[in-house]
């Protein structure tokens, strides 16, 4: 769960959740403002089924903890079609999905979903595929029917608020104590239970380590160079919604000219044995995915 700091916008992530406790009177680190945070609104999470959809399961841990300090119940699934077979049977509350899966892609996945009535009800959340915070400078077009993203760099800060904010339809911001100040020995005591903006960059590089350990994982040179230029076709597809559905496979080199060349040049970098090869690595890449999600 993650708290702002009303009077600075310092942003902390609770570890747990605080038993028998309607209310934590929290002290800013920064600021020293002191503020109060209702847990009412956790009984929205309690015992509800989420769906995580990834092909790491380093990726995966890392959901399943944030998500279990919110009292959720959580089921994962490593490729798109056994992630719809698994929404499907158990009809979660929520899907968190990652737009690269193999098999279905997240966003075929998601339109999927929203596409069945029984699974009206399931919220689903995109997850970006590559790990990069200065690649986009725009949020995604429609969403492909999802009810929210979030890149990679913000799992840690930002997918317990975003999800329990669309499952209850609301924020989890606190509001100034101006009542009574929280006494200050209680205020310590709940310290512990607080990241503060390091930590939370330590998360966020934790993820960032397991990116490039998914990656180097597979020895095989091309394997790897192929998983990439999903991976960056698939971030290509999430913030080009309308023009991926409006392009061909003889024009979606032009139409998405800039998105393409930033790809290549990002696969070359990445993987520099596989240089000479990336163009059509890429190519090859977003043709998959208009054949399934485009007009083709």
């Amino acid at each position: 769960m993650i708290i702002i700091c009303p009077k600075c916008n310092t942003r902390y992530a609770l570890n747990k959740i605080p038993e028998k406790r309607d209310k934590l009177g929290v002290t800013c680190k920064k600021c020293s403002a002191r503020f109060s945070v209702s847990f009412n609104i956790m009984e929205t999470a309690n015992h509800k089924n989420i769906v995580v959809a990834h092909d790491d399961f380093r990726v995966i841990n890392v959901i399943k903890k944030i998500l279990e300090r919110g009292n959720f119940a959580v089921q994962v699934a490593y490729d798109g079609n056994a992630a719809l077979n698994l929404i499907r049977e158990t009809k979660p509350a929520a899907a968190i999905i990652d737009v690269a899966l193999p098999g279905i892609f997240g966003f075929e996945l998601c339109e999927k979903i929203k596409n069945t009535p029984e699974l009206k009800n399931t919220k689903v959340i995109l997850v970006a595929s590559i790990y990069d915070r200065t690649r986009y400078k725009r949020k995604p077009q429609n969403l492909y029917g999802a009810d929210d993203y979030i890149e990679k760099h913000h799992i840690p800060d930002d997918l317990l608020p975003k999800l329990m904010k669309h499952l209850s339809g609301k924020e989890i911001v606190p509001k100034t104590e101006r009542e009574e100040f929280i006494p200050k020995e209680v205020l310590k005591d709940n310290r512990d239970l607080l990241l503060d903006e390091k930590n939370i960059d330590m998360e966020r590089n934790r993820i960032k380590q397991q990116e490039h350990e998914y990656l180097t994982g597979i020895s095989n040179v091309p394997e790897r160079a192929k998983k990439l230029a999903r991976l960056i076709v698939s971030d290509i597809a999430l913030y080009n919604q309308d023009i991926i559905k409006s392009v061909t496979e003889e024009n979606f080199h032009i139409k998405l000219k800039t998105d393409i060349e930033e790809g290549i040049l990002h696969l070359s970098k990445k993987i520099p044995e596989a240089a000479g090869e990336a163009k059509g690595l890429i190519y090859e890449a977003m043709k998959e995915i208009l054949k399934k999600c485009g007009s083709g």
